[in-house]
């Protein structure tokens, strides 16, 4: 082969080396695993016994347990049937009428919000009360369904908190009522300053552009 005999003796010295080099990491992986195995298997059963030993002592326990849950259970049955306490009823609110209710309560009512019930309360204010459950139906923004509402919460009764004395009355004071327009002011002041003061609702119908129906709606808030 060309190699001296010195060096025939380095090759046989150095390739067992060689082989052993390479196996070894071999060997030690496999030792490693064997091991790592026997440890596992060892911590499996020391875990099997553990097991086998604590479950009869949990089953124990629960059953020590379920006794005095059940008398837990008839002492509270014993103690709520002999108490005295009592569910207290639920309060209810203080009823009022339509005529008492003011622009605040009148919010209670789905539907009615504070500008509306400020128009309803500045309405009735003006006329000095309803007298009919239908008047409310004049107030912009209230139809028959709202109304309804309105009156199952509050109960509509008549009532007229302030009426015009149609003799005294002035014409600021006849105008400022919702029912009696400019022209109406004018003409009611010249009857009465040419035939004197009136001395009923039925007199206004001598002047020829009141109706019946005018009279019959404006009345219940004159005096004479």
């Amino acid at each position: 082969m060309g190699f001296t005999r010195r060096e025939m003796r380095g090759f046989v010295f150095v390739i067992p080396i060689l082989c052993l080099l390479y196996a070894g990491p071999f060997f030690i992986e496999r030792y490693h695993h064997s091991s790592d195995q026997a440890t596992y298997l060892a911590y499996i059963a020391e875990n099997n016994e553990l097991l086998s030993q604590k479950v009869p002592s949990r089953i124990d326990s629960s059953q020590k347990n379920q006794k005095p849950s059940q008398e837990t259970k008839r002492e509270e049955k014993k103690s709520s049937s002999s108490s005295s306490l009592k569910k207290p009823s639920k309060p209810s609110f203080n009823k009022i009428t339509f005529s008492e209710a003011t622009a605040i309560e009148l919010q209670m009512v789905q539907g009615v919000g504070p500008f509306l019930s400020a128009r309803i309360d500045d309405y009735r204010e003006s006329l000095g009360g309803f007298h009919s459950p239908e008047q409310i139906l004049e107030v912009y923004g209230v139809d028959a369904e709202l109304a309804e509402k309105i009156y199952s919460v509050f109960a509509f009764e008549s009532h007229i908190s302030r009426q015009l004395n149609i003799n005294s009355a002035d014409f600021k004071q006849l105008i400022k009522h919702p029912y009696i327009d400019y022209g109406a002011t004018k003409v009611i002041l010249a009857y009465r300053k040419q035939h004197g003061p009136y001395k009923s609702a039925e007199e206004l119908l001598n002047i020829k552009i009141f109706n019946e129906d005018w009279v019959n709606r404006v009345s219940p808030y004159l005096t004479f």
